[in-house]
């Protein structure tokens, strides 16, 4: 007995000893997402990025609701044991020349989703992100490359990617600027700070005091639900967007993208909603999702009516305040970048977009000179474009729209209906 028991305690000991083994698996059905759901919500809840586009809840959303023309997804995941270490989540696009035989793949990114980072254990990216990329390479043989927007210089995607990819060559180019704004401090010193703003604020809020009897609302956990987002799309609708025919209700796959959304993330408990009423009527509400210790903030509207009393930036200044009193919260991210957020004294913050061009005469003809060009213009020829320019091409793109009516378009807003 003594002996059997010692020989499977060696047994035992060398199981231990043995060296984890990485493996991948791939899914292209809702079905096989399943087994996978809760461990990667776990690893995307507690990723240093703090954005709610990593977690499934969102990703299903686009998936179901976002997906172009011949498009098609595949989602790989690695795990070291029974550890999850990385999911990739990819859409597959074909190639605008050769179609399906060459496609070009790229995480879920677009208006409505404006990050395409992923998930990694940090302390596996590199390993995790090239077992991924093999899995991807087995499993789409003919695909030219990767394509990652607005990954998070906190993401451990970013460090892997230096790290080399095998079997890639790697381009960086320009990303637009995100702000964001710690809220872990002390709430008092930095409204202070703001000086001219914060009596701005309390000048609003009198004038608006002398309308009716205002009510703000934060809403959360069983208490924001999906209920409230027909109301939010109304007063959208009432407003510009809706004058230009870009609100959500102008389009049916936009209303399902966020149907979907609010009710994933509400039946966790991880929706916000935040409103300002005057005697009962909705004149701002602002969209939040919860991602760890951080606050996104994806969308926002009001009433234009009310528009001199500068709703947006009322209720802006009362979902920061109440997060600084928030223990379980440390950033708010608008995941966007403008000159209201200079105004609440966001802090920009950098992102990589990171182009992954197959190794290989063919990827090497067909798309790693169109990857070479979009970055030289993205570092070399974008920076250097005189502001007035700019202004004047976006004044030029926006000819013919109907904009907001007086003060709605006040650089207190936090953001626009976009």
């Amino acid at each position: 007995m003594r002996s059997n028991t010692r020989s499977a305690d060696m047994r035992s000991k060398d199981q231990r000893q043995r060296p984890e083994t990485m493996r991948t698996v791939s899914v292209s059905d809702f079905e096989g997402l399943a087994p996978h759901l809760a461990a990667w919500d776990d690893l995307a809840w507690h990723a240093p990025q703090r954005i709610p586009n990593l977690l499934p809840a969102w990703i299903d959303a686009y998936l179901r609701h976002r997906l172009g023309p011949n498009e098609s997804w595949i989602c790989c995941f690695a795990y070291l044991g029974d550890r999850l270490v990385g999911a990739l989540p990819l859409v597959v696009t074909p190639h605008p020349v050769f179609g399906r035989a060459r496609p070009v793949l790229y995480t879920p990114y677009d208006a409505l989703t404006p990050s395409g980072d992923i998930v990694l254990s940090a302390d596996h990216a590199t390993l995790a992100l090239n077992a991924l990329l093999g899995e991807v390479r087995r499993q789409l043989p003919h695909h030219l490359g990767v394509d990652f927007k607005a990954v998070r210089q906190s993401s451990a995607l970013w460090d892997a990617l230096q790290s080399g990819v095998d079997g890639y060559v790697l381009r960086e180019g320009f990303c637009p600027k995100y702000s964001s704004l710690a809220v872990d401090g002390d709430a008092e010193a930095y409204f202070a700070e703001l000086k001219k703003l914060r009596s701005n604020l309390r000048r609003f809020r009198k004038k608006l005091d002398g309308r009716g009897t205002v009510t703000v609302e934060l809403l959360r956990g069983e208490d924001a639900t999906e209920a409230f987002l027909p109301e939010f799309i109304a007063l959208e609708a009432s407003g510009w967007k809706g004058r230009n025919g870009t609100s959500i209700a102008d389009n049916p796959r936009v209303v399902a993208f966020y149907e979907t959304l609010v009710t994933n993330f509400a039946r966790q408990g991880r929706w916000e909603w935040h409103t300002i009423r005057v005697d009962g009527r909705l004149i701002a509400a602002q969209m939040g999702a919860r991602c760890g210790s951080g606050l996104m903030l994806p969308k926002y509207s009001f009433d234009e009516d009310f528009a001199e009393f500068r709703p947006g930036s009322l209720l802006t200044g009362e979902v920061l305040r109440d997060a600084f009193a928030r223990g379980e919260i440390d950033e708010v991210n608008p995941m966007s970048d403008g000159e209201a957020h200079r105004t609440w004294h966001m802090q920009p913050e950098g992102y990589l977009n990171a182009h992954l061009v197959r190794r290989g005469p063919v990827a090497a003809v067909l798309q790693l000179p169109r990857i070479e060009a979009w970055s030289f213009y993205q570092n070399v020829v974008r920076p250097r474009i005189p502001p007035g320019l700019k202004a004047a091409y976006q004044k030029f793109r926006r000819r013919g729209e109907r904009k907001p009516r007086r003060a709605a378009t006040s650089r207190l807003s936090t953001n626009d209906a976009a």
